[in-house]
C-alpha cells in the first residue's frame, strides 16, 4: 500500500468516526465557529535538481470546535513567486485540505498550543508548473501536518504568531513525484457569534 493510499484510508477513517464523537450533549457549551487569515512562506522543491524556493502568499481557515481539545479544520492557502530562474519563470501553488485540530492541554489561559493533520489537494500554476513543463498533471495530492500557537485576546479575536507544517505534495516533477515542503504562517482568527 502507498503512502498515498494509506492517507487517504486515514482521512475517510476520520470523516466516519468523528461524527460519532461529535454529537453534542446538552451541557457542552463550548461550540464554537472561527474564520482565520495569515500570511504563509512556502518552502518548496516542486522543480527536481533545485536548492529549493520560496512562495509567500496567504491563507484562510474555519475552525469548528466541537469539543474542548478537538475541531474541524478547513485550509485554503495561495502562495506565489515571479522571477525564479533567470529566465524569470514563475509558479502559484494553491492548497486545499480538511481535517482535524487538537488542542494540547496546556495550564495557561494565555497560551494554547496546538496540532493539525489536514488531507486535501494541491494546484499549481505558471510557467514552472509541472502541466506547463510536460511533467504530469498540475493537481495533486496533499498533506499536511504540523502545529502552533493560539493567544486568546479580546472580543473574540485570537492571534496566531506563529503555525509551522511540513506539506507533502504529489506533483510529477520528473523525479520522485512528491515535495517535502515546509510552510511557515501567521495570523489572526476571530470567533464568529462572540458578544
Amino acid at each position: 500500500m502507498t503512502l498515498h493510499t494509506r492517507l487517504k484510508a486515514l482521512f475517510v477513517l476520520a470523516a466516519v468516526l468523528v461524527p460519532f464523537g461529535a454529537r453534542p450533549s446538552a451541557a457542552q457549551q463550548n461550540h464554537s465557529l472561527s474564520v482565520g487569515v495569515n500570511y504563509t512562506y512556502l518552502r518548496t522543491n516542486l522543480v527536481p535538481d533545485c536548492n529549493c524556493f520560496g512562495l509567500n502568499g496567504g491563507g484562510a481557515e474555519l475552525q469548528y470546535r466541537f469539543r474542548p481539545r478537538l475541531a474541524l479544520l478547513a485550509d485554503l492557502t495561495a502562495t506565489h513567486r515571479e522571477g525564479i530562474t533567470a529566465n524569470h519563470y514563475d509558479l502559484t501553488q494553491v492548497t486545499y485540505a480538511g481535517g482535524l485540530r487538537y488542542f494540547l492541554p496546556v495550564p495557561s489561559r494565555h497560551l494554547r498550543l496546538f496540532g493539525d493533520m489536514l488531507l486535501g489537494g494541491a494546484h499549481a500554476s505558471g510557467s514552472l508548473s509541472p502541466d506547463k513543463t510536460g511533467l504530469g498533471s498540475a493537481n495533486a495530492f496533499s498533506f499536511q501536518t504540523g502545529g502552533g500557537v493560539n493567544v486568546p485576546l479580546e472580543h473574540g479575536w485570537t492571534l496566531v504568531p506563529v503555525r509551522a507544517e511540513y506539506l507533502l505534495t504529489t506533483f510529477s516533477n520528473g523525479s520522485e513525484d512528491h515535495q517535502n515542503d515546509l510552510r511557515l504562517s501567521a495570523g489572526v482568527l476571530f470567533r464568529l457569534g462572540h458578544r
